[in-house]
């Protein structure tokens, strides 16, 4: 095919660049534009576009679903998608689909004039997704978003290793590295790729929900049950479940985990029937489980069930020469995002980016440009570049630590109202005897916050429970 006989279908609402569809003409190529998802199945069906430009974002249409009525139709069609940012999830879900390229909007137009010369030679790529340059996603998907450091090359390599079986399989790494992308990546590289990947924090649901959340319940099983109620090892089965902060799962539920885990079926709550499932397990945890089991705070059989293979994800500060990278595409994102066009750091905040310890790790690193951005002008200098000191990894302030050096007010203030916060939220923990829903409530937040709260001073419901019996022990006494 010569290239002046592309014929290229350009499926949006005009939101991608006005000037894109003339550039393509003058390129020799035939274009036609349509925001009209029937008229686009008409030229499908009569042969007529060599090549469609798809995006996701068209009013009143779901970009994917139409992708595979595109590709129904004709199952040789390239179709290229447009996407408002990297989404990793999507792109799994619009390669699987039969997409043969995805680019970011904006976009440079010679960009899509290059995935469209390729499309139209037949050059598919299907396990490929487009942010520049052109990489497999069994080699890249982790490195195109961590960084192409040692470290993270090694946590691609085991991903690689252990993706094609059916291991269950458990990720540790502190918060804020990325454990949620190290198991998006298992499950695009399986053969489960296909099929869902859902995600459950068991961190930020109550106790009393975290069962209906997993399994689900029958109609009438309680006041508010109105209908019978899919849970996500239902809604995942034959893709992957990924249960992150395991750690936090309370140890009644941990024991009929491990009775799904067993069995490969699940009871809803009112039902004695059990229904099969087919789900792969991930698991991700802050904590070392293995210590937890010495301390009978999880249970040892579920480890050993769950920790099949073991993944750490290294945290920020161990892969310092990620972190320019990271760093610059936050930056690129975040330019898209506002809208601006600020075009780097200074020499001064590339070393402070260096050098700092990053105890929040890609999260903190992530917000911190971002701020950056939103105030700089055309260079982030270290006016803009807002780096918080870690309230939990400073020592408890006294009045013997002003002798010991210089100490700003702001520091002053900040140990001060670290100190009141963790005492307040101890002791409202251990009236509520360790309940933390309850706890949230004396003190006016919401539940997810008292959780965040309680791993951000390091505050163990356990430890609770001790001081509270010590404190019941002494008042009896």
């Amino acid at each position: 095919m010569r290239e002046k006989e592309i014929r290229v279908l350009i499926v949006d609402d005009g939101r991608l660049c006005r000037t894109l569809s003339e550039r393509l003409r003058q390129e020799g190529l035939q274009v036609q534009e349509t925001d009209d998802a029937a008229k686009a199945l008409a030229l499908i069906q009569r042969g007529w576009p060599d090549v469609v430009l798809l995006d996701t974002q068209i009013p009143n249409a779901n970009g994917i679903e139409m992708l595979r009525r595109f590709r129904g139709l004709d199952s040789d069609l390239p179709v290229v998608m447009a996407t408002p940012s990297p989404n990793f999830p999507e792109a799994v879900e619009a390669v699987k689909a039969g997409a043969c390229d995805y680019l970011a909007v904006p976009f440079n137009n010679e960009e899509v004039i290059a995935a469209v010369r390729k499309a139209s030679v037949g050059n598919r790529r299907q396990q490929e997704f487009r942010w520049g340059e052109e990489e497999s996603v069994h080699d890249w998907s982790l490195q195109r978003l961590m960084g192409s450091g040692e470290k993270v090359r090694q946590v691609a390599a085991e991903i690689s290793r252990v993706a094609p079986t059916n291991f269950s399989v458990v990720i540790s790494g502190e918060t804020g590295v990325g454990k949620e992308l190290v198991a998006q990546a298992i499950h695009a590289q399986s053969r489960r790729a296909a099929n869902r990947f859902l995600s459950v924090d068991c961190g930020a649901i109550p106790d009393s929900l975290i069962e209906n959340e997993l399994f689900g319940h029958e109609r009438g099983a309680f006041t508010s049950a109105d209908r019978v109620g899919i849970g996500k090892f239902e809604a995942a089965s034959g893709g992957t479940l990924f249960l992150d902060e395991i750690s936090n799962l309370p140890l009644g539920m941990q024991s009929k985990l491990l009775r799904v885990l067993q069995e490969k079926q699940i009871y809803r709550i009112g039902s004695n029937a059990g229904t099969k499932v087919n789900v792969r397990m991930i698991a991700a945890t802050n904590q070392d489980l293995a210590s937890l089991v010495l301390a009978k705070s999880f249970r040892g059989d579920l480890f050993h069930r769950l920790s099949e293979y073991l993944i750490r994800v290294p945290p920020l500060r161990e892969r310092r020469e990620d972190t320019l990278f990271l760093a610059e595409r936050f930056l690129r994102t975040t330019n898209r995002e506002l809208g601006k066009d600020v075009e780097g750091f200074s020499d001064s905040v590339i070393q402070l980016l260096l050098t700092y310890d990053w105890p929040g790790n890609v999260r903190e690193l992530r917000n911190v440009i971002r701020g950056a951005v939103l105030l700089a002008e055309k260079v982030i200098g270290p006016g803009e570049l807002r780096l918080r000191t870690d309230a939990s990894r400073m020592p408890p302030l006294s009045t013997d630590s002003y002798g010991e050096g210089p100490l700003s007010l702001k520091e002053a203030v900040l140990h001060s109202t670290v100190q009141i916060e963790r005492s307040l939220l101890a002791l409202a923990l251990r009236r509520a005897g360790g309940n933390k829903a309850q706890a949230a409530r004396m003190l006016g937040i919401d539940y997810k916050t008292i959780h965040t709260k309680m791993r951000q001073y390091g505050i163990q419901k356990e430890a609770i429970h001790h001081d509270t019996a010590k404190e019941q022990k002494c008042q009896s006494g």
